[in-house]
């Protein structure tokens, strides 16, 4: 059970506790063969049970405390709990936990792969066909939770409080909003009313209308597929919130995802088609008011990369499978493409129309790369990372 004689996967303690909380959980004893650390990250442990049987244990990072975010733990636990009534589920099992020890223990999905290894290392039948089974997973997630809000609240008033009801980007977004506005002026973009519609953007993402469960990171990374089921995992960065926030990755695409390429629109619309289909089948009509809420989205996750474009205009760090600039000139196309069409953000649109011409001329060499999976001929494809896929 150790990974070397110096540094354990598992304390004593640690086992000794997984081991109590699994048979609690299973109603029979459990005793652990082995643990090993999933994608490398040592706070993501799988448990071999002498039965046979398997689980993972995640446990609350030490780093996350030391940045003041120790109330990740707390609501991945409440959303993971809340979502244990789903009588089909989308997320993982949630088998036991003690918040005391920081410990969580849950269903261990099994063999399987993600969407991230379909873009970067599946073919485009495979890559269509999983984004998919992504928008049905994030359609149940959604249609399931929004006729169930006060339960949410509860669970997250015990398992962490403190923390804010809502999903993470609401903060960003406002946390970002004057690096924006500092970027559009030194670009000597005009910024008249733009604060005004950015609150506006607030407004229309925390209702009324289309409130649910958003996941907040619903990165091709975080989800695990098999047998054309997609199951949702990593809670850390969710809360009560619109929808439209988790549904508009399919459209940005993935805004906050290390694994960023070009989504063609002609691959995002069946999987749109087919979120939507889940939510009618549950009763959810998507109206004008849905696309409003979609182009609110969009915007927000420009805004909240205020510090991030502002850091662009001089270098361009890398992030994951590529740089910022590709997935910033992205996203303000697709942003403005959206509002436009519908009449909604008109200054915050025609802002972001100006600054993806004027950003694109600063940058002329600049190339947005395609999915590996998606690439047509003739167009730039991403390398597969040398370190993708990661052990899991």
């Amino acid at each position: 059970m150790a990974e070397s004689a110096a540094e354990p996967v598992l304390s004593e303690a640690e086992a000794d506790l997984a081991t109590a909380l699994l048979a609690g959980a299973w109603g029979e004893r459990a005793e652990i063969s082995a643990a090993e650390l999933i994608w490398n990250r040592r706070h993501i442990v799988r448990l071999h049970l002498r039965s046979g049987r398997t689980a993972v244990l995640k446990r609350r990072e030490v780093r996350a405390l030391q940045s003041g975010q120790g109330r990740r733990f707390g609501v991945e636990l409440a959303v993971l709990e809340y979502l244990n009534a789903m009588p089909v589920p989308v997320a993982p099992r949630l088998l036991g936990a003690d918040p005391d020890a920081g410990l969580l223990l849950i269903e261990d999905l099994g063999v399987g792969t993600s969407l991230a290894d379909s873009l970067l290392a599946g073919d485009r039948a495979r890559a269509e066909a999983d984004l998919v089974a992504y928008a049905r997973a994030l359609g149940a997630l959604h249609g399931w939770s929004m006729g169930r809000p006060g339960v949410l609240a509860d669970l997250l008033a015990r398992h962490a409080p403190g923390a804010t009801l809502g999903p993470t980007w609401l903060a960003a977004v406002a946390s970002g909003r004057d690096a924006f506005l500092d970027a559009a002026a030194r670009l000597s973009q005009s910024t008249g009313g733009v604060a005004e519609e950015i609150s506006e953007v607030t407004a229309m993402l925390t209702g009324p209308g289309f409130l649910g469960l958003v996941h907040g990171d619903a990165c091709p990374d975080n989800v695990h597929l098999a047998d054309g089921v997609c199951r949702i995992f990593d809670f850390e960065t969710s809360g009560w919130g619109a929808v439209a926030l988790d549904a508009a990755y399919l459209l940005a695409p993935f805004p906050s995802c290390w694994c960023f390429a070009r989504l063609p629109a002609e691959v995002a619309a069946p999987a749109m088609t087919a979120y939507r289909g889940c939510l009618h089948d549950g009763g959810i009509e998507l109206g004008p008011d849905w696309d409003a809420a979609t182009a609110a989205a969009l915007a927000a996750f420009i805004v909240a990369r205020g510090r991030m474009i502002v850091r662009a205009l001089d270098e361009d760090p890398r992030w994951g499978t590529t740089t910022m600039r590709p997935r910033l000139l992205t996203w303000l196309r697709t942003f403005t493409g959206v509002a436009s069409g519908i009449g909604v953000l008109p200054r915050l649109a025609d802002l972001s129309a100006a600054l993806h011409d004027q950003l694109s001329q600063r940058w002329p060499e600049l190339v947005i790369p395609e999915y590996p999976a998606l690439a047509q001929p003739g167009s730039v494809a991403l390398p597969q990372p040398d370190w993708w896929p990661p052990k899991r």
